[in-house]
């Protein structure tokens, strides 16, 4: 029997097992890649939802028009790129013909300021929309890079808004508790706002000037009234009412 003929079957057997780890190799390799773009495409996903729902839920809001086209562009940015990963994906063509369409129609503010807050559970969508975009930003994750100033513009302008938002609620709620003669609750608005704005500004001007409104609101809650003599139509009761805009 010749060495070929002693070895042949080994080698065979050894060709056979080789074969098989490589192609195991090469499956566990896909399979990894496979679970990478899944992982990136959820997360590509779970951000432009974020952005989308924040800025639906803030279309009152004034918004300057040139964050809303950065952050609509960051959408339509995330939605090509799951294209160009997962191009299965379920109707990623009708996301990018919406992507572009709210981009293409965003324009300049519909007021110069934020409308009424309605209610406590407004209010709270509304912060939390502001915030999720300020995370956003800050992250610096985003994948049209913003230099690092315009970062700055945009978290200020976030932040004012909601400190602007948090004012037009608490202050309004504040004079409609002192209107039916409940100081107390009126001093927890005002209690709540200062500490707000002290603690998550931004320090602007214009937030240290809602600071001062609502700094005045809580001192005429607080000044001790004057006891009028009987008869006198000029008597003041209830004390004056601060700046406040319903």
């Amino acid at each position: 029997m010749t060495l070929l003929e002693q070895w042949g079957v080994p080698l065979a057997v050894m060709g056979m097992v080789l074969a098989t780890l490589l192609l195991a190799a090469i499956l566990n390799r896909y399979q990894a890649h496979q679970a990478a773009v899944r992982v990136a495409v959820r997360r590509l996903d779970s951000g432009l939802s974020v952005i989308s729902n924040a800025l639906d839920a803030l279309v009152r809001v004034p918004l300057s028009r040139e964050l809303r086209v950065a952050l609509r562009g960051e959408v339509l940015a995330r939605c090509q790129k799951i294209r160009r990963l997962y191009r299965r994906y379920p109707a990623i063509m009708d996301k990018i013909r919406g992507a572009e369409d709210a981009l293409s129609t965003e324009g300049p503010p519909r007021s110069d300021g934020v409308g009424v807050i309605e209610s406590e559970q407004a209010l709270r969508g509304t912060v939390a929309a502001l915030d999720d975009l300020m995370a956003v930003i800050g992250h610096g994750d985003t994948l049209q890079p913003l230099p690092r100033d315009v970062r700055g513009i945009f978290q200020r302008e976030l932040g004012e808004r909601r400190a602007e938002a948090m004012a037009r609620f608490h202050l309004v709620e504040a004079r409609r508790q002192q209107g039916n003669g409940n100081v107390n609750p009126a001093r927890k608005h005002l209690t709540t706002l200062m500490r707000v704005l002290r603690q998550r500004g931004p320090s602007t001007d214009f937030v240290r000037e809602l600071y001062a409104e609502a700094e005045a609101a809580f001192a005429c809650l607080t000044k001790p009234q004057r006891v009028a003599p009987e008869g006198d139509a000029a008597a003041t009761g209830v004390p004056a009412q601060p700046r406040i805009t319903a």
